[in-house]
């Protein structure tokens, strides 16, 4: 269950969006930039995000992604799933064949402690906590 790459640049994405953009949007380059994402690579991770009523989106000027609720209310767990789906929460990294709760492989006993703890940190974990560790590094 280790997330993907496009999840933590969403996370990122996100966090960077919470320390800019206040009560508007914040045009969708300058947060690629600032969280050093490939905006190709982004645009693309905007729409499922989107999809899964994490961000609001703007065309024009003025526009660009906007929180959908407030940072505090968004976990780290919400964005990973919108982004690698709940599969992604059972991978088991000891097993080459899939495995799951459900039908757990002869090394799931060993892993299942590791995941339980991993998406408890994941579930804690808010876009705004990241938000604010990143407004530190960078002060």
């Amino acid at each position: 269950m280790l997330y993907s790459k496009t999840a933590k640049y969403a996370v990122l994405a996100l966090a960077e969006v919470a320390v800019r953009s206040g009560d508007g949007f914040v045009p969708t380059q300058e947060i690629a930039k600032a969280a050093a994402i490939p905006y190709a690579h982004f645009a693309k991770t905007i729409a499922q995000l989107k999809r899964a009523g994490l961000v609001t989106t703007s065309r024009g000027k003025m526009g660009g992604i906007g929180l959908a609720r407030p940072a505090a209310k968004i976990s780290i767990l919400d964005v990973v799933i919108a982004i690698d789906g709940r599969g992604a929460l059972n991978d088991c990294p000891l097993f080459l064949q899939p495995c799951e709760c459900k039908k757990p492989c002869s090394l799931h006993a060993l892993w299942r402690e590791a995941r339980d703890a991993l998406v408890a940190f994941l579930t804690k974990t808010t876009v705004a906590d990241v938000a604010e560790a990143r407004a530190g590094l960078i002060s």
